[in-house]
């Protein structure tokens, strides 16, 4: 009997006050972590992702389906369709010398919130010292932070071309708790 995992909210896309939050759907999410500086370690995941892991702080790159995150100097995270996601955990695998690296499927830790809009910015700094929009200023960029004493992981969608799209990686257990304090935010944006 296996365990069946579904969004915490349910929630398909809805506007408030011109700020869009939507779930998304489940995802593969891979956890990583090796030294990078050795050589092999960073050839051999290049090799297994068709892919070279960003080395510097707040990077994201990505190919077909396949994200990579930067997350520190020796830990990255893989997002990847739920329906890949065993075939790269299991290519890795064995690509990778397990006294030197860690995999780790986390895919049913976390959920992902997308935020989408002219205020997303806006919306955000009601909640975060943190300037997220200068951090977050290059495109596809990532940062991580502390919202309202739940850390959470900002990924950065667009463009400068585009409309404003972040990703927020959180916990499942405070999805409903940050969903309703967004919404709540929202309905005065006029800073």
């Amino acid at each position: 009997m296996s365990l069946a995992f579904n969004n915490v909210l349910n929630l398909n896309k809805k506007n408030y006050n011109g700020v869009t939050i939507e779930e998304l759907s489940l995802s593969g999410k891979i956890n990583i972590r090796g030294k990078s500086s050795d050589k092999e370690f960073m050839k051999n995941i290049g090799s297994a992702l068709n892919l070279v892991l960003p080395i510097e702080p707040n990077v994201r790159i990505f190919n077909n389906n396949i994200s990579i995150m930067w997350l520190g100097p020796n830990e990255w995270l893989v997002i990847a369709p739920e329906n890949e996601k065993d075939g790269i955990i299991s290519l890795l695998k064995s690509n990778l010398n397990p006294q030197k690296t860690a995999i780790t499927d986390v895919s049913f830790n976390r959920t992902i919130l997308r935020l989408e809009g002219e205020k997303v910015f806006t919306l955000l700094s009601k909640f975060l010292v943190a300037n997220l929009e200068k951090i977050l200023k290059t495109n596809f960029s990532v940062a991580q932070s502390i919202f309202i004493k739940i850390p959470v992981l900002f990924v950065r969608n667009n463009t400068d071309e585009e409309p404003t799209s972040l990703d927020l990686h959180l916990n499942r257990s405070h999805t409903k708790y940050v969903y309703e304090l967004l919404v709540d935010g929202s309905k005065n944006l006029n800073i």
